[in-house]
């Protein structure tokens, strides 16, 4: 007798995750989330978002390609869970004060590069493909881009939560590390095909950014 409140329940609470999930790719403040919530949706719906799947390659001045809006798509996945990752090293006490100017300066570096790709990720809409990308630059990556290379499984990111100084800064840089050498792979990929000059010039941007903070996280990480 109760399945039919129970199945209107478990409805409830799928499409307030889907919500909440949507939410985080355009950069609405939905509040504190665990980590199996922190990975945002890749795909939000039109209701939702205004964003709409089209079967057309291009977008706007047919210049847009898929794997360009691929590209601004997966970045964004990737500045979001590494502004949630500094951010959860910045709340703990005692953090060794260069990994905590690191963990700063990464969240004011990924605030000002998300303002950018969320105004490409709605302007671009039209260039989104209907399904996730079996193959070129982000293939692989699933349907919630959970896939992409370098990013935290939920045990991993789980560790970091409940660790202490100076076990968090280890597991954290390490974490960075990790996500580090995956936007590389991906902006190395763009770069070698034919990107919008947008998508190259940030493309190239975050490649010069990534190897900056490798050198930085190598220290982090040095005995």
């Amino acid at each position: 007798m109760r399945r039919p409140k129970t199945v209107a329940v478990l409805a409830a609470a799928v499409l307030a995750a889907a919500t909440g999930a949507t939410l985080a790719v355009l950069g609405v403040p939905v509040g504190e989330s665990s980590p199996a919530e922190a990975v945002p949706s890749a795909r939000p719906s039109a209701d939702a978002a205004g964003v709409t799947a089209s079967s057309s390659p291009v977008a706007i001045d047919d210049t847009v390609t898929a794997d360009d809006y691929c590209y601004v798509e997966a970045m964004i996945y990737y500045r979001v869970k590494e502004e949630e990752l500094a951010r959860t090293l910045l709340r703990k006490d005692g953090v060794a004060a260069d990994a905590r100017a690191f963990a700063e300066d990464l969240v004011a570096a990924d605030l000002a590069e998300l303002d950018g790709l969320r105004e490409w990720y709605v302007a671009w809409a039209p260039a989104r493909p209907l399904e996730a990308p079996a193959d070129g630059p982000c293939g692989g990556h699933g349907s919630d881009h959970a896939q992409m290379p370098g990013m935290p499984t939920w045990s991993v990111e789980q560790g970091l939560v409940d660790a202490q100084s100076p076990d968090a800064e280890r597991r954290y840089a390490e974490i960075a590390r990790d996500q580090n050498a995956g936007m590389v792979a991906l902006v190395t990929l763009i770069l070698e095909g034919h990107p919008h000059p947008k998508v190259r010039a940030s493309a190239e941007a975050a490649l010069e950014r990534e190897r900056a903070d490798a050198v930085t996280l190598a220290g982090l990480l040095a005995p």
